[in-house]
């Protein structure tokens, strides 16, 4: 699927060449990244929409004027011709009255007040498809799961929500995701979800978990026939605002994706954890993770390589290599070469095998040229980087480098809080320096008002002095310029004449 929001499916070889691109019909002609599933003969895709329409808000308490909002919706489209075979859309069936995220209250509901903001009553999260034509229909706002009529697209049942058509025994879920049929009769509807049990607003859980629900319909009754939860990591489980699924392997065993954490991991039928793993700690999500024993990932661009020596001192300093190759399923091995010339000649300098989506290997002397071969589990050789000249920092570059490579240039945000960390800087040093201002005023005035007593004091004895000894015409005073509280001063002789 490509694009937020707005966008429309692709399908692509092991070569990930696109061989077909798939667009909804209607008229919003986009698709939503939450759905897009070829169904198993390959012939049609079931894809969401989020329609941005018109309606009347005003028992939400938005009525200066029409409102907006986003209904969820769903094709089926037939991939060769584009050709609509089914549609369904929320406000033909479901009422924004049961909707759990009003206007304004999460990050992503909406506001409902302009065009640019609709609300986002029901948020459709996922669609499956039975032998019988029927749909099932995830609403992440609405915490609700909808069988749909594939017939004349009523709604069969609801499962969970503020209408649910069963009564739920120990089977309660929130904000869930994934929802996918196992079986389906006329007694009873086996279903998996992932419950994540909060929105990031609201919680009804202490973590995500995966959902085997049992519906009888005889008795009205939902039951969980099994639950599986998340590994414990660092004393804690995880719980996933947003996003996530839950996939059943063919041999029993299932993967549970953790959306917004970027982790996924793989159970046994038990629940005991056999796997697991994060793209990133921080700053990346998930929406889906998936687990196929049959996918080949060839692509056609080059491996990708970056080498680095801090000072590039002949063989007297250490190097960096970082190689990847995006979306090549079967790289085991990377081997590498090196040369001081472009052409060669090429010595095979180090081999290590792979290590996550990127490599990185240090080798003990500098080379000025390197390139690297892919290699599959027979030594085959499956791609080859280009030649890359090896990254040696300039001396005005150098203070910014260590022996692993050099820091980039900090983004706006990175940039904004520096520049506000220095004028918190200058603002506190400015505030120092006016604190020590006022300090040495305080003590010179100290200073000058006790000189000023001494000055008066030995005038006065002078003057009592030589009014009994000495005439008017000529004295000499000494006066103590003192350093205040110390007794201490240089002497200078001052003329006075009277």
């Amino acid at each position: 699927m490509v694009g937020w929001g707005h966008g429309h499916g692709v399908i692509m070889d092991k070569h990930y060449r696109i061989v077909k691109s798939v667009e909804p019909g209607s008229y919003q002609a986009s698709s939503d990244m939450h759905e897009f599933y070829l169904l198993p003969d390959g012939k049609s895709a079931l894809m969401t929409q989020y329609l941005r329409s018109v309606h009347d808000l005003c028992i939400f308490d938005i009525c200066n004027g029409l409102g907006y909002i986003n209904q969820g919706a769903f094709q089926e489209v037939e991939v060769e011709t584009g050709k609509v075979l089914f549609e369904w859309r929320s406000l033909d069936h479901i009422d924004p009255s049961e909707s759990y995220v009003g206007p304004s209250t999460t990050e992503i509901s909406g506001t409902g007040e302009e065009p640019e903001s609709p609300w986002d009553y029901f948020h459709i999260n996922s669609i499956d498809k039975n032998d019988a034509g029927d749909y099932l229909v995830s609403a992440r706002h609405t915490s609700a799961i909808y069988k749909i009529s594939g017939k004349d697209g009523n709604v069969i049942w609801r499962l969970n929500g503020a209408k649910s058509d069963f009564r739920l025994v120990d089977c309660h879920f929130s904000f869930q995701h994934d929802a996918r049929f196992v079986s389906d009769t006329e007694d009873e509807t086996i279903i998996s979800i992932f419950d994540n049990g909060t929105n990031g607003f609201n919680q009804t859980q202490a973590w995500s978990t995966a959902l085997l629900v049992r519906i009888n319909h005889r008795d009205k009754t939902a039951r969980v026939v099994r639950r599986y939860d998340p590994p414990v990591l660092e004393g804690s489980r995880h719980i996933a605002k947003s996003q996530g699924n839950f996939q059943r392997l063919p041999g029993g065993n299932f993967v549970l994706g953790w959306g917004n954490k970027a982790y996924w991991s793989e159970h046994l039928g038990d629940g005991t954890t056999v796997f697991h793993c994060s793209i990133g700690l921080e700053n990346v999500m998930n929406y889906r993770a998936y687990k196929f024993d049959n996918w080949v990932g060839l692509p056609l661009t080059k491996p990708a390589l970056w080498t680095y020596s801090r000072t590039g001192h002949g063989g007297e300093e250490e190097m960096m290599l970082y190689v990847s190759w995006n979306g090549a399923t079967e790289v085991r091995r990377w081997t590498f070469y090196t040369s001081e010339t472009r052409v060669g000649p090429w010595v095979e300098t180090a081999s290590t095998p792979k290590n996550g989506f990127e490599t990185i290997l240090r080798l003990d002397q500098f080379s000025r040229y390197v390139y690297a071969d892919a290699l599959d589990r027979d030594g085959s050789v499956l791609g080859t980087s280009e030649i890359q000249e090896t990254f040696v920092p300039s001396d005005a570059l150098l203070p910014y480098c260590d022996d692993l490579a050099c820091k980039f240039v900090p983004n706006d945000d990175e940039l904004r809080q520096q520049k506000q960390e220095a004028a918190m800087r200058r603002i506190e040093e400015e505030q120092n320096q006016k604190r020590a201002q006022e300090h040495r005023r305080k003590v010179v005035e100290g200073v000058m008002s006790g000189l000023g007593g001494l000055i008066a004091l030995t005038v006065v004895l002078f003057l009592t002095r030589n009014f009994i000894s000495k005439p008017f015409a000529q004295l000499r005073l000494v006066v103590a310029d003192a350093i205040a509280g110390q007794g201490k001063g240089r002497y200078t002789a001052l003329e006075v004449n009277g």
